[in-house]
């Protein structure tokens, strides 16, 4: 199949996962091409961006490359990844008769417009159940779905060689709080991500690496670390994130906040550890220091789960025999 993927390839990204597994799987795949950590979080750029756009109303560049692609080529499907697409832009794909797919990978509450609402999606996918039956009650075409990890890189290259519990990602409110007070409570922490906002708290600013992880570089300081902390933002609610699959996938210690979408995934205790209070989350990094032949049966029994049930392969597979 010929598979038009409207953005832009952010090294290890939701879009770098799929494009490059749908190559693998045999389907020739268009995008916008590469774009550089740098470029994609730049905070100048964003605001200029968004500055333009109040005042200019118009497609985003992702709906005009859509446009001008279906017109030069014949495109078999649209698969958006967490995009908002105008019904306008969507209209033209049938009027093409392409398939139109949307995989959103995000939190609902970061929809815009008209998010998702739109008789023109022939399939929708997403990772959160509540908003899945939100779009089915109103006739979508909708079914819950979850991201994965890409064994070309999320796989267990490196055991456990330090104490650091890892945080990784955006710095939000949630997350620098929370990371505020394991620093607070004296617990090693190796933090790392695209660049920090301005309000950010001055302990997280010291201890930032500045560095933001992808592919082998993020398997190997998974595996190194002591474990990895996967904390969500306020608007996440009961879903899970891609990061789950990649921390299990790299051998990892994955450490989460309880929630009941996990044990879809997997068996909390013995593939994944949670907890409810700050205080269980102290309890859960005082264990692993001192159990490491117990913490290695989590890692491992995780990783076999993730690399058996949790690939992009899978989820792919999945979605193209619905069409």
């Amino acid at each position: 199949m010929k598979i038009l993927i409207p953005n832009y390839n952010l090294p290890d990204s939701f879009v770098d996962n799929v494009s490059f597994t749908l190559r693998t799987m045999g389907h020739e795949v268009i995008n916008m091409g590469e774009v550089s950590v740098s470029k994609a979080y730049s905070k100048i750029l964003k605001t200029v961006k968004d500055l333009h756009q109040k005042a200019f109303p118009q497609l985003s560049k992702q709906e005009k490359f859509i446009l001008s692609t279906i017109q030069i080529t014949s495109v078999d499907v649209l698969l958006s990844l967490t995009q908002c697409i105008d019904e306008e832009v969507l209209f033209e794909c049938k009027k093409k008769n392409v398939t139109t797919i949307s995989w959103w990978g995000d939190t609902a509450a970061n929809m815009q417009k008209h998010g998702l609402f739109s008789d023109y999606w022939d399939f929708v996918y997403i990772k959160d159940i509540y908003a899945t039956q939100k779009l089915k009650s109103l006739g979508i075409n909708a079914e819950q779905l979850l991201e994965a990890m890409n064994p070309a890189w999320h796989k267990p290259s490196h055991q456990q060689t330090n104490t650091d519990l890892v945080i990784a990602g955006s710095f939000y409110d949630y997350r620098q709080f929370i990371t505020k007070k394991l620093i607070q409570n004296n617990v090693d922490v190796a933090l790392y991500g695209p660049p920090l906002p301005r309000w950010v708290f001055p302990e997280i600013k010291k201890q930032h690496t500045q560095k933001y992880i992808v592919k082998e570089t993020k398997a190997k300081v998974f595996g190194s670390a002591l474990g990895v902390l996967n904390s969500t933002a306020m608007s996440e609610f009961d879903s899970v994130n891609c990061r789950a699959f990649e921390i299990a996938g790299c051998g990892g210690l994955h450490i989460l906040e309880n929630r009941k979408s996990i044990e879809t995934c997997f068996e909390p205790g013995k593939e994944v550890l949670v907890y409810n209070t700050f205080e269980e989350l102290l309890e859960i990094i005082d264990f692993a220091k001192k159990q490491p032949k117990e913490i290695l049966k989590i890692r491992e029994a995780a990783c076999i789960r993730a690399h058996s049930e949790h690939t992009y392969k899978k989820r792919l597979e999945y979605i193209l025999s619905k069409i």
